[in-house]
């Protein structure tokens, strides 16, 4: 016996949208574009050829359709064996091929139905690619879509002829029982979203890697910066300095330290990582006084087999003496240098050439351009050394570490007299690098506007001596430098850090400003360790055991505990200078109003600077800065992403710079100084504060 054919043109269009809808989520990925853009064309064909001949058997397009269904499997196992660590781009280009040949007969409603489940497969694997909360665009109208057509399903029955009423009195309805439907299963969704635990990284086999890249410029082993371009028989130390804003200048075969400027905030790469890292680039170990270059420029070229490539070092990269693994997917959102980034150190790289170059300094270079869309993996196994092992190891550094990474230019005597004082008594290389990182974290101060480096100066001893303020390039030479005139091997190491924890996407967002500079100390026994050398910058010790946001209940709970305990403790403060007061001889009776009226004052972020940063309070200058940044952004200035409290002031109009500098100034003697604001320093800020509210600087 026959199934009744569909005839409701209004269940058909309904399906027909919501698969439409998925395929075009699929397909703004570039992967699947133009596969997509066919599909979505022969699908609305084949919806209308089935309505056309809803009644026939068709026995000649089954066995058409079942024909092209096998070709469509063999693509299938040829996509997977091409790309065996990534089944999402041969799923995806099955399903769009099943949509469409499936579309060219769907005579009944259950096909319709199968149509429909099918579609709610292929928004999921858009989910799974997508990597911003844009997908939400596609994941509304779809849910919208699907909606409709399952009510339209249930209230138009499958023989017309048994409809009670006319089409158009029964829409109302549908349309009231879609609404109802699409609000229950987003609200359904978004307590799932939030109570559900995010993933920690990976607990599937798969890894996630582009399609196949043709060589289409062949930089054998060479270091490609499109900001930074070599200029062939020109000593780049030589030349002028020119700052580019567009791109990283550690990222070139010469780190120069004569530049100055700020880098644009452009989005650059995503990662989804098992744990937070710095995201590694190059490593240089002569320091020139001037800037750092390779001394070695060889690489070995690293066959790529099955997507897959094991990588090995030579013997001054030696395997870390306890470790953990770190798997990290990159995805490329705009284009940069050659350079493939992975936490430190890389021992297995998925990418999408036929092979890599690696440098002697455990540097991975692509031989083409990284574009935008370029999708590779990595797997790193961290160096996590236990704390005895740092403690005990011994000073003995094999020969051909000590003759690469303790070489030093000619420079001035107090550059070593500094590095004995700082590192006096102090037996191994370990501690001897700690006490590095904590002097230059005491005295100096982080700018990206430091004064020009003077001709003819050697840039480390300008800076530990004289000018006292620089970029991460600065401070991470100063600390290797000093290291390395103390005994111990170092080199610096630029990349990216690690960008911020994106927790409905679970990817971190890494910004064309994040790029960074820190040291990597040579420990015997233990390796190459990182250090930052930066203050206010996250340490790599402070990623071990770190894993990306897993409750998003929780992680907004944490919030909302810090923000209220952070309120409550201001309130307390300025209660006890109440009582302070009350106790001097003031009027105790208004005490409780007092406290009140503080509380409300607080609550309307209309603090005080003479109540909360007086003499003993330790928030410092914290609090007249946040102050600050508060009314800007209320008057549209506000501090975007990892810009320093410098160049936040310098970005600002002119008529506001004189007050703001006056606050930032006090806020960084205060943060990075370790000074505590004296009276006359309330009394300047309070004026810029009160300069700032009227709106005049």
């Amino acid at each position: 016996m026959r199934h009744q054919p569909e005839e409701s043109i209004a269940v058909r269009l309904t399906v027909l949208v919501a698969v439409l809808v998925a395929v075009g989520a699929v397909g703004v990925f570039e992967e699947f574009t133009s596969q997509a853009l066919l599909a979505g064309g022969l699908i609305t064909v084949g919806y209308w050829v089935s309505y056309r001949r809803r009644h026939a058997r068709n026995v000649w397009l089954k066995v058409a359709v079942a024909l092209a269904i096998v070709l469509v499997a063999r693509d299938f196992l040829s996509s997977l064996l091409a790309n065996p660590y990534d089944p999402r781009i041969a799923l995806v280009r099955l399903f769009l091929w099943l949509q469409a040949l499936h579309s060219l007969d769907v005579p009944r409603r259950r096909d319709l139905k199968y149509s429909l489940i099918s579609s709610v497969v292929l928004i999921a694997v858009g989910a799974a690619y997508a990597r911003d909360a844009a997908f939400g665009l596609w994941l509304i109208p779809f849910a919208a879509a699907a909606a409709v057509a399952l009510v339209t399903m249930q209230m138009f029955p499958d023989d017309p002829a048994a409809a009670p009423a006319p089409v158009r009195s029964r829409m109302s309805p549908v349309f009231q029982a879609s609404a109802a439907l699409l609000l229950s299963v987003m609200a359904g969704a978004v307590l799932l979203f939030v109570a559900v635990p995010r993933v920690e990284g990976y607990r599937t086999p798969g890894i996630t890697v582009s399609p196949w890249l043709a060589r289409q410029l062949q930089l054998q082993g060479r270091i490609y910066n499109p900001a930074y371009p070599d200029a062939p028989g020109q000593e780049i130390s030589d030349a002028p300095p020119v700052f580019n804003p567009t791109g990283y200048v550690g990222f070139s075969t010469y780190v120069d330290l004569r530049l100055r400027g700020v880098l644009t905030h452009d989005l650059v790469l995503r990662v989804r990582t098992t744990r937070p890292a710095f995201w590694r680039g190059l490593a240089f170990d002569e320091y020139t006084g001037s800037g750092w270059r390779m001394s070695d420029p060889a690489v070995t070229e690293f066959q790529i087999v099955r997507g897959r490539v094991p990588l090995r070092f030579t013997a001054d990269e030696p395997w870390p003496a306890g470790s953990e693994p770190l798997i990290q997917t990159f995805y490329i959102e705009a284009p940069q240098p050659n350079v493939i980034f992975s936490a430190y150190r890389a021992s297995e790289v998925y990418f999408p050439t036929s092979g890599i170059d690696v440098d002697r300094y455990a540097g991975l270079r692509s031989p083409v351009p990284l574009e935008a869309g370029i999708i590779y993996s990595v797997i790193s196994r961290v160096p996590s050394p236990a704390p005895a092992l740092l403690r005990s190891a011994d000073q003995r550094v094999p020969p051909e570490i000590a003759d690469r990474y303790l070489r030093l230019p000619r420079m001035s005597g107090r550059v070593a007299r500094l590095a004995e004082e700082i590192t006096a008594g102090l037996p191994t290389a370990y501690r001897k690098a700690v006490a590095v990182q904590r002097f230059l974290s005491r005295g100096y101060a982080y700018t990206l506007q430091a004064p020009p480096l003077p001709s003819g100066t050697d840039a480390v001893d300008e800076f530990l001596f004289e000018s006292r303020q620089g970029a991460c390039e600065v401070f991470a030479s100063a600390m290797a430098v000093l290291l390395r005139a103390a005994g111990v091997p170092a080199r610096l190491v630029t990349g990216y850090t690690t960008g911020r924890y994106n927790l409905l996407t679970g990817f971190y967002e890494v910004y064309n400003s994040d790029a960074h500079a820190w040291v990597e100390v040579y420990v015997p026994r233990v390796g190459w360790i990182e250090f930052e050398a930066t203050p206010g910058f996250a340490s790599p010790e402070e990623f071990a055991g770190q894993r990306p946001g897993r409750w998003l209940a929780a992680n907004a709970a944490s919030w909302i505990a810090g923000r209220t305990r952070v309120a409550w403790s201001a309130v307390l403060t300025g209660a006890q200078r109440l009582h302070a007061r009350a106790l001097r001889g003031v009027d105790p009776s208004g005490g409780a109003v007092a406290v009140l009226a503080l509380t409300l004052v607080l609550l309307r972020r209309r603090r005080a600077p003479g109540l909360l940063w007086g003499e003993g309070s330790a928030r410092g200058a914290e609090e007249p800065y946040a102050q600050m940044l508060r009314l800007l952004a209320r008057r549209g200035y506000p501090r975007v992403g990892p810009q320093t409290p410098r160049e936040f002031t310098d970005g600002l109009p002119a008529a506001l710079r004189p007050a703001a500098a006056t606050i930032t100034n006090s806020f960084e003697q205060w943060r990075y100084g370790g000074r505590e604001p004296s009276a006359a320093d309330a009394e300047s800020v309070a004026a810029a504060l009160g300069l700032l509210r009227r709106g005049r600087g």
